[in-house]
């Protein structure tokens, strides 16, 4: 399963669709004309990871591999 976006050529709408399997993706039409050669976008996406702060409170309380002074 992926969340596909994907541009409208011919009012210029932007949306996003679940797709399941192949058959999925040319079922896709567009939600305000109802064109159905839209163009799928390259998605942009985002992945955070814990600061070093947080990674320090986590490995504390007190597991011994932090700056709190316990052994």
């Amino acid at each position: 399963m992926a969340l596909r976006e994907y541009r409208c050529p011919k009012c210029g709408a932007t949306f996003e669709r679940i797709i399941r399997d192949a058959d999925d993706e040319h079922k896709v039409a567009c939600p305000e004309c109802g064109e159905r050669r839209v163009r799928r976008l390259i998605s942009r996406f985002a992945a955070a990871r814990a600061s070093n702060n947080a990674q320090r409170a986590e490995g504390c309380a007190c597991g011994g591999s932090c700056a709190c002074g316990r052994p």
